[in-house]
Protein backbone atom coordinates (compact mmCIF):
# COMPACT_ATOMS: atom_id res chain seq x y z
CA UNK A 1 0.00 0.00 0.00
CA UNK A 2 2.97 2.49 0.75
CA UNK A 3 4.32 1.62 -2.37
CA UNK A 4 1.31 2.94 -4.30
CA UNK A 5 0.91 5.92 -2.54
CA UNK A 6 4.64 6.83 -3.47
CA UNK A 7 3.71 6.21 -7.02
CA UNK A 8 0.84 7.77 -6.87
CA UNK A 9 3.00 10.74 -5.19
CA UNK A 10 5.34 10.71 -8.05
CA UNK A 11 2.66 10.93 -10.65
CA UNK A 12 0.50 13.65 -9.42
CA UNK A 13 3.93 15.57 -8.50
CA UNK A 14 4.77 14.63 -12.30
CA UNK A 15 2.09 15.85 -13.83
CA UNK A 16 1.76 19.00 -12.25
CA UNK A 17 5.46 19.63 -12.99
CA UNK A 18 4.96 18.59 -16.91
CA UNK A 19 2.17 20.60 -16.79
CA UNK A 20 3.77 23.69 -15.37
CA UNK A 21 6.76 23.06 -18.19
CA UNK A 22 4.47 22.80 -21.49
CA UNK A 23 4.16 26.53 -21.70
CA UNK A 24 7.90 26.06 -21.27
CA UNK A 25 9.11 24.11 -23.30
CA UNK A 26 6.64 24.79 -26.20
CA UNK A 27 5.04 21.71 -26.48
CA UNK A 28 2.20 23.18 -28.52
CA UNK A 29 -1.31 22.12 -28.46
CA UNK A 30 -2.58 20.11 -25.52
CA UNK A 31 -5.97 18.27 -25.97
CA UNK A 32 -8.62 16.87 -23.83
CA UNK A 33 -12.43 15.02 -24.42
CA UNK A 34 -15.48 15.79 -22.50
CA UNK A 35 -17.32 12.95 -22.57
CA UNK A 36 -20.85 12.38 -24.37
CA UNK A 37 -22.52 12.06 -20.81
CA UNK A 38 -20.76 15.15 -19.25
CA UNK A 39 -21.92 17.19 -22.28
CA UNK A 40 -25.01 15.50 -21.67
CA UNK A 41 -25.07 17.03 -18.57
CA UNK A 42 -23.86 20.28 -18.96
CA UNK A 43 -26.18 20.98 -21.77
CA UNK A 44 -29.05 19.91 -19.75
CA UNK A 45 -28.56 22.44 -17.37
CA UNK A 46 -29.65 25.28 -19.92
CA UNK A 47 -33.00 23.87 -20.38
CA UNK A 48 -36.06 24.28 -19.45
CA UNK A 49 -35.93 27.71 -22.03
CA UNK A 50 -38.69 30.18 -22.73
CA UNK A 51 -39.16 32.35 -24.97
CA UNK A 52 -42.05 34.41 -25.81
CA UNK A 53 -43.38 37.18 -28.43
CA UNK A 54 -45.41 39.22 -26.13
CA UNK A 55 -48.57 37.42 -25.46
CA UNK A 56 -48.42 36.00 -29.43
CA UNK A 57 -46.77 33.29 -29.15
CA UNK A 58 -44.77 31.38 -26.08
CA UNK A 59 -41.87 28.99 -27.04
CA UNK A 60 -40.73 26.51 -24.19
CA UNK A 61 -37.82 23.67 -24.50
CA UNK A 62 -36.91 21.44 -22.23
CA UNK A 63 -35.11 17.74 -22.27
CA UNK A 64 -32.95 18.17 -24.61
CA UNK A 65 -30.89 14.24 -25.83
CA UNK A 66 -27.76 15.08 -27.29
CA UNK A 67 -26.01 12.64 -30.23
CA UNK A 68 -22.65 13.21 -31.41
CA UNK A 69 -22.68 13.38 -35.14
CA UNK A 70 -18.09 12.98 -35.81
CA UNK A 71 -18.48 12.54 -39.32
CA UNK A 72 -20.01 16.65 -39.58
CA UNK A 73 -18.04 18.08 -36.43
CA UNK A 74 -21.28 18.80 -35.16
CA UNK A 75 -23.52 17.94 -32.36
CA UNK A 76 -27.72 16.66 -32.97
CA UNK A 77 -29.96 17.47 -30.02
CA UNK A 78 -33.46 16.39 -29.96
CA UNK A 79 -35.60 18.60 -27.52
CA UNK A 80 -39.19 18.22 -26.14
CA UNK A 81 -41.21 20.83 -27.42
CA UNK A 82 -44.41 23.37 -26.31
CA UNK A 83 -45.44 26.35 -28.37
CA UNK A 84 -49.03 28.40 -27.16
CA UNK A 85 -50.06 32.31 -27.12
CA UNK A 86 -52.76 33.77 -28.92
CA UNK A 87 -51.25 33.21 -32.61
CA UNK A 88 -51.42 29.50 -31.86
CA UNK A 89 -55.22 29.86 -30.73
CA UNK A 90 -54.13 26.87 -28.55
CA UNK A 91 -51.02 25.04 -27.01
CA UNK A 92 -49.08 21.86 -28.97
CA UNK A 93 -46.75 19.91 -27.97
CA UNK A 94 -44.32 17.82 -29.63
CA UNK A 95 -40.65 17.59 -30.60
CA UNK A 96 -38.02 19.20 -32.55
CA UNK A 97 -34.39 17.93 -33.43
CA UNK A 98 -31.55 20.29 -34.74
CA UNK A 99 -27.90 20.01 -35.14
CA UNK A 100 -25.22 22.83 -34.93
CA UNK A 101 -21.30 23.36 -34.23
CA UNK A 102 -19.71 25.03 -31.20
CA UNK A 103 -17.64 28.14 -31.28
CA UNK A 104 -16.20 29.55 -28.20
CA UNK A 105 -17.07 34.00 -27.40
CA UNK A 106 -14.18 35.11 -25.72
CA UNK A 107 -16.20 38.25 -24.60
CA UNK A 108 -18.14 36.27 -22.05
CA UNK A 109 -16.35 32.68 -21.98
CA UNK A 110 -19.41 30.77 -23.31
CA UNK A 111 -19.62 27.68 -25.72
CA UNK A 112 -22.26 28.67 -27.94
CA UNK A 113 -24.61 27.01 -31.12
CA UNK A 114 -23.76 27.90 -34.28
CA UNK A 115 -25.04 27.16 -38.22
CA UNK A 116 -28.27 25.72 -36.48
CA UNK A 117 -30.09 23.53 -38.64
CA UNK A 118 -33.58 21.95 -37.55
CA UNK A 119 -33.86 18.24 -39.00
CA UNK A 120 -37.21 17.74 -37.68
CA UNK A 121 -39.88 19.14 -36.44
CA UNK A 122 -43.70 17.32 -34.68
CA UNK A 123 -46.31 19.37 -33.71
CA UNK A 124 -49.15 17.14 -32.23
CA UNK A 125 -52.79 18.13 -33.12
CA UNK A 126 -51.93 21.12 -35.37
CA UNK A 127 -55.40 21.83 -37.79
CA UNK A 128 -54.60 21.20 -41.05
CA UNK A 129 -55.13 24.53 -42.77
CA UNK A 130 -51.79 25.58 -40.09
CA UNK A 131 -49.53 22.69 -41.05
CA UNK A 132 -47.81 24.02 -44.41
CA UNK A 133 -47.03 27.36 -42.43
CA UNK A 134 -45.90 25.35 -39.30
CA UNK A 135 -43.33 23.63 -40.74
CA UNK A 136 -42.37 26.56 -43.41
CA UNK A 137 -41.80 29.13 -40.81
CA UNK A 138 -41.37 27.39 -37.40
CA UNK A 139 -38.11 25.71 -38.63
CA UNK A 140 -36.69 29.15 -39.60
CA UNK A 141 -37.90 30.74 -36.85
CA UNK A 142 -35.86 27.91 -34.52
CA UNK A 143 -32.46 28.43 -36.37
CA UNK A 144 -32.31 32.27 -35.86
CA UNK A 145 -33.67 31.32 -32.14
CA UNK A 146 -31.10 29.19 -31.30
CA UNK A 147 -27.80 30.61 -33.43
CA UNK A 148 -25.72 31.75 -31.05
CA UNK A 149 -27.27 29.83 -27.96
CA UNK A 150 -24.86 29.87 -24.79
CA UNK A 151 -24.72 26.31 -23.95
CA UNK A 152 -21.88 26.37 -21.53
CA UNK A 153 -19.76 29.39 -19.55
CA UNK A 154 -16.71 28.31 -18.87
CA UNK A 155 -15.76 29.67 -15.57
CA UNK A 156 -13.11 32.81 -14.89
CA UNK A 157 -10.95 30.71 -12.86
CA UNK A 158 -10.61 28.12 -15.05
CA UNK A 159 -9.77 30.54 -18.08
CA UNK A 160 -7.18 32.17 -15.37
CA UNK A 161 -5.55 28.55 -14.45
CA UNK A 162 -4.98 28.27 -18.45
CA UNK A 163 -4.11 31.53 -19.47
CA UNK A 164 -1.54 30.90 -15.95
CA UNK A 165 -0.09 27.73 -18.16
CA UNK A 166 0.52 30.06 -20.94
CA UNK A 167 -2.55 28.80 -22.69
CA UNK A 168 -5.67 29.91 -24.64
CA UNK A 169 -9.00 28.25 -26.00
CA UNK A 170 -8.04 27.00 -29.65
CA UNK A 171 -10.61 24.98 -30.77
CA UNK A 172 -13.39 21.92 -30.23
CA UNK A 173 -13.94 18.95 -32.37
CA UNK A 174 -16.72 16.47 -32.11
CA UNK A 175 -15.29 12.63 -31.46
CA UNK A 176 -17.48 9.63 -31.21
CA UNK A 177 -16.34 9.73 -27.36
CA UNK A 178 -17.09 13.31 -26.82
CA UNK A 179 -16.12 17.12 -27.47
CA UNK A 180 -12.21 17.00 -27.61
CA UNK A 181 -11.36 20.94 -26.40
CA UNK A 182 -7.66 21.69 -27.64
CA UNK A 183 -5.78 24.53 -25.44
CA UNK A 184 -3.10 26.32 -27.77
CA UNK A 185 -0.16 28.00 -26.48
CA UNK A 186 -0.51 31.78 -26.19
CA UNK A 187 1.67 33.63 -28.54
CA UNK A 188 4.84 34.85 -26.92
CA UNK A 189 4.25 38.61 -26.60
CA UNK A 190 5.79 41.03 -29.55
CA UNK A 191 9.57 42.00 -27.68
CA UNK A 192 9.79 45.82 -27.95
CA UNK A 193 12.36 47.45 -30.22
CA UNK A 194 14.31 50.47 -29.37
CA UNK A 195 16.36 52.13 -31.60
Amino acid sequence: MKCLLRWLAVVVFSSSLIACAKPLLNLGPFSYTIPQAQLQQAIAKRFPYRQSLGDLLELQVQTPRLSLLPERNRIATALDLALSGRLMGDAYSGTIGMDYGLRFEPRDNTIRMTNVQVTSLNLDGVPAPYQGVVQRYAPRLAEQLFDDFPLHRISAKDMARASDWGYELGGFKVTREGLQVTLNPKPAPAANSVQ
